[in-house]
């Protein structure tokens, strides 16, 4: 009766061996699932001598027996294994497996076992010791052979017998002249010669990257006997030409008449395959091709030793890409993938002789710049990558305008190790962003300051929301045409128990930056809902107050959904609710927004683009969106004086009532402004014309005495 193993035992099983004592628990349970579980009665044969396979075996519970011919070669007992090599090697089964008892195993087939197995440097190693542990094997037998056959004076033809029963090719050749004397039929088979032919050949005919004089030396120790066998790795050359990686296990065979070397050579093609793939993962980014973190912190100390013995510099340029997220998070991962490829191209084609690219990580992008002469040299680089990123990058066919951030440090300046320098150029690069992004900046020490500071306004944002520190201001609207409040436009302020009260130029970005800005801007939504109920429970007249969503809530899944409960729960009608969106959120992924908005326009909420015309809007596009407003930026409105300054406002302002929407102007500060503004058209006004942004208390005040 066989013993059920449980899946824990399984897995201790496989952690027992070389090949997978590395992997996880999770990963040994997903290779357990895709296995096969096999179970074998007392005289069942699993396969036979011959037999094509490409699976191992893990005994679970049972006995296994190994036969060659009509010799048992080995037992197999629970948690051994056998197998393993056709797991690498397409060739027949070099023995026989029969059951003795009641058997279960498992079988691990061989595209697991590249799935899980074949890119990690560990598993090279355990096929390795596998390999040589076999040649150690096929060579003691063959010693043991040797010992019988000179002892019964049969060299010529039992010798050839020994030979033949191996999966190895073993060949034998003169100690003095290195002329072959025999070759089993594995190594002619190999390397497509007849018997007759290798008798005429020596050594140095097949192993094409070594002569006599370097064997002499390599085979030292055997002479001496200070070592029973010497290993060499090399290549093989074949009759026809080509050529195949090989370790060659070399022992002397000084008893015989002559002496003679024996050599047994294992083809290690699949091995320099599995190698090479790891180097590759190990060094290389996968989605771009690019050298990653580890291969260009080599390349940079490779740099600073070289340039440590003249008298040029170093720079390091540190990269990323603007407002990814939002690509990622709103378009998907497949178009961030497609955004990095686009730009590793244009760094590429870009780049000179003397620059080193690398993928450094997420949307980040490192080059180093040898041999520099003066500082200069750096900062026109960093000014022509912002220009190969001005052009907009064609995803999914759509255009997405993304700039670059950049930061720059310099060899020995600003550090004299790898570690350092880009340590400070990822400083610099932060400074950059907030310098407002699409810019590159040069490190200074007072950046570590301003990196610890920020460090700190980070630790104290987290505890604002539990610590309630947060307060909603409001900014009142004006209806040009009435000249009434209508409504108001939410801001939210931060009081530290500290610091005072925190500007949103300082804090608003950090909370883009941590993602912290989608539990804020929750809180700012119901907050909002909250107070409009409030006001009308107060019979106080609104038409709407107005709530920005950031990009990160905008991607967030389930957004409508909770923007309805909230409604729900404060009990305001969805009317009296304006939210108000960048045109750059929108254009992100423009089917998913017009999805989204589509169903917040009918619930009856209002949707505003705010800041429009500062991005990059497609007039197509629009159009497909249930819009209600446009804001326009108060960029259009700061230099207003007189009509003829109020172009860009005009056009924004036919362009809405084109599509039969509304404007809205900040940043309203005179009276000259509001003018102009009501003369072209526009609707709704607010700026410090009418008031700051108050709050509660005050504002509740305006809307009464309305």
């Amino acid at each position: 009766m066989t013993i059920s193993v449980s899946q824990d035992n399984k897995i201790n099983f496989l952690k027992s061996i070389d090949f997978f004592s590395f992997m996880s628990d999770s990963k040994l349970e997903s290779l357990i699932r895709n296995c096969r579980e096999v179970e074998l009665n007392p005289g069942d044969v699993l396969f036979k001598e011959g037999d094509m396979g490409d699976s191992m075996f893990v005994v679970l519970s049972g006995e296994m027996l190994i036969e060659k011919g009509d010799l048992t070669v080995a037992q197999r007992n629970p948690g051994d294994f056998f197998g393993e090599m056709t797991l690498i090697e397409d060739k027949p089964r070099s023995a026989t497996a029969v059951a003795i008892s009641k058997t279960q195993m498992l079988e691990i087939f061989k595209d697991q076992f590249h799935l899980h197995l074949a890119s990690n440097p560990q598993t090279v190693l355990a096929v390795l010791k596998t390999v040589s542990e076999r040649s150690r094997d096929n060579l003691t037998a063959l010693d043991q052979g040797m010992k019988i056959l000179h002892a019964e004076k049969k060299l010529n033809t039992d010798l050839q017998h020994l030979l033949n029963d191996t999966s190895n090719d073993i060949y034998i050749f003169d100690a003095e002249s290195y002329y072959f004397i025999r070759m089993n039929s594995h190594a002619l088979n190999t390397l497509g010669y007849e018997q007759n032919e290798i008798t005429q050949m020596n050594l140095f005919d097949i192993l094409s990257d070594m002569n006599q004089e370097l064997f002499i030396k390599l085979i030292e120790p055997l002479r001496t006997q200070e070592k029973e066998e010497i290993v060499y790795k090399g290549e093989h050359l074949r009759k026809d030409g080509s050529r195949y990686p090989v370790e060659v296990r070399f022992k002397l065979q000084k008893s015989e008449i002559p002496p003679c070397y024996v050599g047994i050579a294992q083809d290690i093609s699949q091995l320099k395959a599995l190698e090479s793939k790891n180097a590759n993962l190990t060094f290389y980014d996968s989605l771009t091709g690019l050298p990653n973190k580890q291969l260009i912190l080599e390349k940079l100390d490779l740099e600073l030793l070289e340039e440590n013995r003249g008298d040029k510099s170093v720079a390091v340029l540190l990269i990323d890409l603007d407002d990814f997220k939002v690509v990622n998070d709103s378009m998907g991962h497949k178009a961030g993938d497609q955004l990095l490829k686009i730009a590793t191209e244009r760094l590429i084609n870009w780049a000179s002789s003397n620059f080193s690219i690398a993928r450094f990580g997420g949307d980040e992008f490192i080059i180093i710049l040898s041999g520099l002469n003066f500082e200069t040299e750096a900062a026109e680089a960093a000014s022509k990558l912002l220009k190969i990123f001005h052009a907009p990058f064609l995803i999914n066919e759509q255009e997405i305008y993304v700039s670059t951030s950049i930061g720059i440090s310099y060899y020995p300046v600003d550090g004299i190790d790898a570690e350092t320098l880009i340590k400070h150029a990822d400083t610099a690069m932060y400074s950059a962003k907030e310098d407002g992004k699409n810019t590159y900046c040069h490190y200074c020490s007072d950046m570590e300051t301003q990196a610890k500071n920020k460090l700190i306004l980070e630790r104290d944002l987290r505890k604002a929301l539990e610590g309630k520190e947060f307060e909603l201001y409001y900014q009142p609207k004006l209806a040009l045409d009435s000249e009434t409040i209508i409504g108001f436009e939410t801001l939210v302020r931060w009081n530290h128990p500290s610091r005072g009260q925190v500007s949103p130029l300082d804090f608003i970005p950090l909370a883009e930056q941590t993602r912290l800005i989608v539990p804020l801007g929750e809180w700012i939504l119901t907050t909002a809902c909250e107070q409009i109920r409030k006001w009308l429970d107060q019979c106080l007249l609104l038409k709407n107050t107005a709530v920005n969503l950031s990009a990160h809530q905008f991607s967030q899944p389930f957004l409508v959904q909770k923007i309805g409960a909230i409604i729900q729960e404060t009990g305001i009608y969805p009317e009296y609710l304006e939210l108000e969106i960048t045109e750059s959120v929108l254009m992100g992924n423009a089917e998913m927004a017009a999805n989204q908005l589509r169903q917040l326009n009918a619930m009856g909420i209002k949707i505003s683009i705010d800041d429009f015309g500062t991005g990059y809007s497609s007039l197509s596009y629009l159009n497909c969106f249930p819009l209600n407003n446009l804001k326009i930026d108060r960029a259009f409105i700061k230099d207003i004086t007189c009509e003829e300054d109020a172009s860009l406002a005009k056009a924004i302002v036919s362009i809405a009532k084109a599509l039969n929407l509304k404007t809205i102007a900040e940043g309203v500060e005179t009276e000259t402004q509001k003018e102009v503004l009501r003369s072209i058209g526009c609707d709704v006004i607010q700026g410090y014309l009418l008031s700051r942004p108050l709050p509660v208390d005050e504002a509740t005040k305006l809307l009464s005495s309305f």
